[in-house]
């Protein structure tokens, strides 16, 4: 058997193989290294998620706040701007409306009905002095109001007898009727401002709050025709 050292590095040949050795050759990991990288990246692991998690729950809240509120402007708006054209088309021949609370003298253009959770309301918008559904305008008596939509809370629209949905996730309606002095009123008659109050809620529950969030939106329309002089 030869023998040859230089150095750090030696080779010992024998007959049937040679064997390598190098001080320098670099180690491997040892079994607590290995245990304590692992511990290290699973922590670390773990504060990445928790962090993903509060994001997404900010983001999922965010987003229903921000539909909720959308939700709330969008049934104010229609129902202003349609409520602004209540009494449009008074005659002699179609008188406005009058009465306590609902009209006695239907038909009518005005406020019909003049409830604290709902509100009906005509208008002659094709000037035929004909309040009746037709292809023509079948937009001339509409009802507002809440009612359960499969088994959602939703804004309805009543038209010819029907009702369909306008906005889900409407959780209170109110209305307020004031005469020209602003001051509250149930005779239709003396009508001139409607405030109008509309409250939209998220379609899941905070988890923060342990309930559902809530946003109030209030408006006061004051209809132009129900004050004018019939012709």
């Amino acid at each position: 058997m030869k023998s040859i050292m230089n150095n750090k590095h030696f080779m010992i040949r024998t007959d049937k193989a040679e064997i390598f050795n190098c001080k320098n050759q670099p180690k491997g990991f040892t079994l607590i290294e290995l245990m304590i990288a692992m511990a290290v990246g699973l922590v670390v692991l773990s504060a990445v998620y928790a962090v993903f998690t509060v994001q997404n729950k900010q983001l999922n809240k965010q987003e229903q706040i921000a539909l909720m509120q959308q939700n709330a402007r969008m049934a104010m708006d229609m129902m202003t701007r349609e409520i602004m054209m209540a009494g449009y088309g008074a005659t002699s021949a179609l008188p406005r409306c009058s009465g306590t609370t609902t009209a006695t003298n239907m038909p009518c253009v005005g406020i019909t009905a003049g409830n604290a959770n709902s509100i009906s309301f005509s208008a002659d918008l094709d000037g035929d002095e004909d309040l009746t559904a037709d292809s023509s305008n079948p937009n001339e008596n509409i009802t507002y109001d809440i009612y359960t939509s499969s088994g959602i809370l939703a804004l309805g629209r009543v038209t010819n007898g029907t009702r369909a949905p306008v906005v889900e996730n409407i959780s209170a309606l109110t209305f307020a009727y004031r005469d020209a002095a602003g001051v509250g009123t149930t005779n239709l008659l003396l009508i001139r401002t409607i405030q109008i109050s509309i409250t939209a809620q998220t379609a899941d529950i905070d988890p923060d709050l342990g309930a559902v969030r809530t946003f109030t939106l209030t408006s006061n329309v004051t209809p132009r025709n129900l004050g004018m002089t019939v012709y």
